[in-house]
């Protein structure tokens, strides 16, 4: 196998709006710099048989934007666009990367050339490689964040909920996933790891530019390793970190460290073999919308009729503000689906299958037990943002996840059957 990596810095160079949080004005400077980092692997030296993951350290990014960049890459560098996986780390403390507003469309077009340099750079330097992957676990950093009061009212962790009255709605997926890849001297090329959380330490109350703990941990795996470290987020639509814990950057780095340890301990189990196949498929279809009811529409003009459609900002999740606009907006397209694609990679028996969206970690686990692969990993928040992809269970349940959805329950299964038949495909290929 062949491969290449390579690592740009995308800081904006001047105050920009944040994502992540409703917050009260743009960027008051950088703390740390964030970057995008590709890695390209292909079985030899034809590119039309390559893939790319790409990892960004943004919040999101539409579907339209991913198109364009792999469809750039398509045509400039041969990589089948429905090889490319452009996978954004869901940092809470990054620039507004999706393109609404004037300073952020120009950032976002600064971006997108940015990623196509990325993934060029990446195929530039190619070599033969080894290549191997293993689990590890992590367990502490992440909770479940939907939390049930005795009085049956849902809660996020987050939120100021009766102590000792409380019980997790779910488990949290604690799976760290890691490919190791070393040129034939043994020498690290690229350490890419997977994990499901929510980089927001920092709360809406920062508006410095960071990596958060993803970026922090990349870091110190780097200065162990060399080569290049990417972390690519998972099906952490109910995994956050301790909400009503420190916020601060002290946390940030103490998460990220022990990412890092968690990784670095499952990267020195691994030895990277030198016959690695690697296979790639995509497929595409519709998310069923999520139905607004006239009851739910009535509230909505009543909530817009007070705030004239302005929002708020909130250091942490949505007010009713926020929620009535959604519901305006959702009304007048649930008649359409969603379009949304994945994308399978798999080296040998390790399959890397992504999602356009923040995928409840319950249905992660389900595609990854249920998979014919013996190592599956989620790449969450890839090629596209369709939003949250809840249970049917929880949408029944409630809450803030369930609130600002924009696919309808029917979601939860059309995903899980097109990733097992999508890995299914790759599998017997």
């Amino acid at each position: 196998m062949r491969a290449g990596t390579a690592r740009i810095d995308i800081t904006p160079t001047k105050s920009i709006a944040m994502e992540g949080m409703l917050r009260a004005h743009g960027s008051e400077g950088v703390h740390d710099p964030i970057f995008a980092c590709a890695l390209v692997m292909s079985n030899g030296e034809d590119l039309k048989q390559a893939c790319a993951i790409v990892s960004v350290d943004v919040c999101g990014l539409v579907e339209a934007q991913t198109s364009a960049v792999r469809s750039t890459v398509a045509a400039e560098v041969g990589i089948p666009a429905e090889h490319i996986i452009i996978a954004t780390k869901h940092i809470h403390s990054g620039p507004a990367a999706r393109g609404e507003g004037a300073v952020e469309i120009e950032y976002a077009r600064d971006l997108l050339g940015k990623l196509v340099q990325a993934i060029k750079a990446a195929a530039g330097n190619m070599k033969p490689v080894k290549a191997g992957c293993s689990s590890g676990r992590e367990d502490t950093i992440s909770q479940y964040r939907r939390l049930l009061d005795e009085n049956g009212k849902v809660w996020m962790n987050w939120e100021p909920y009766p102590v000792g009255r409380v019980t997790p709605l779910g488990v949290i997926d604690p799976e760290v996933g890691v490919l190791k890849v070393v040129d034939m001297s043994g020498k690290v090329v690229c350490l890419l790891f997977n994990h499901a959380g929510h980089p927001n330490v920092l709360s809406g109350d920062n508006y410095l530019i960071s990596a958060e703990y993803p970026g922090f941990a990349e870091k110190v795996l780097e200065q162990e390793f060399g080569g290049v470290a990417m972390f690519v987020n998972g099906a952490q639509g109910t995994m956050d970190i301790d909400g009503l814990g420190p916020r601060d950057w002290a946390e940030m780095e103490r998460i990220g460290r022990k990412l890092a340890q968690a990784v670095s301990e499952t990267a020195r189990s691994i030895e990277p073999v030198e016959k690695v196949t690697l296979r790639c498929a995509n497929v595409k279809y519709g998310l069923p919308a999520r139905k607004v009811s006239d009851e739910q529409l009535a509230w909505a003009e009543e909530i817009l009729k007070q705030t004239g459609g302005k929002i708020q900002p909130l250091a942490d999740g949505v007010g009713d503000d926020f929620k009535a606009v959604l519901c305006k907006k959702l009304s007048a397209v649930q008649h359409l689906d969603i379009p949304t694609e994945q994308v399978c990679i798999a080296l040998d028996d390790t399959a890397f299958i992504s999602f356009p969206g923040e995928m409840y970690a319950e249905i992660g686990m389900h595609i990854k037990a249920a998979s014919p692969f013996c190592r599956t990993y989620i790449f969450g928040l890839a090629n596209g943002s369709v939003g949250y992809i809840p249970t049917r269970k929880a949408i029944g349940e409630g809450g803030y996840s369930e609130d600002v959805r924009r696919v309808d329950a029917d979601a939860e299964d059309v995903a899980v059957e097109q990733s097992l038949s999508l890995l299914k495909q790759v599998y017997q290929s």
